[in-house]
């Protein structure tokens, strides 16, 4: 749910029209990798614990596999749940792109206001969150 990989968006063009570049940088970090194989042997752990053998018939995926074939599968079958955020943190480092009251920073009368102003991901849906920065931004156009 942390990962350390970084992906970016970057824009193609000054117009409008112009599509942007995303690279996800998907389990680029080593430590994200490692991360993914140790929740594959935890998830492998529980399922063939002696509390759910009643339940269980035999493991489906990946199977008695481990090592670089372990690693392999980790990357060949793992996705995201596409909720991108925090590509346009909110902050004041050298790395946000928002402050406090959402606006970009350098660039008057621009404004975000979606999961993408999220300085960290969050462990849960993102939906809640994206929902109170949506009110915090009605608030904000309101006053």
């Amino acid at each position: 749910m942390r990962p350390v990989s970084r992906g970016e968006v970057r824009l193609t063009g000054a117009d409008v029209g112009d599509a942007v570049a995303i690279d996800g940088a998907f389990l680029r970090e080593e430590a994200d990798l490692v991360a993914l194989e140790r929740c594959i042997e935890l998830c492998r752990e529980i399922g063939n614990s002696a509390a759910l053998s009643e339940f269980v018939k035999r493991e489906v995926m990946p199977g008695p596999i481990s090592g670089s074939e372990l690693r392999e599968f980790a990357r060949n079958a793992a996705g995201t749940y596409f909720h991108q955020s925090c590509t346009c943190k909110m902050g004041r480092d050298e790395m946000s792109v928002v402050d406090g009251r959402l606006a970009v920073h350098g660039i008057e009368g621009l404004s975000i206001a979606d999961a993408s102003v999220m300085p960290r991901v969050a462990t849960g849906n993102t939906m809640a969150s994206t929902v109170v920065i949506g009110e915090r931004m009605a608030d904000i156009l309101l006053a």
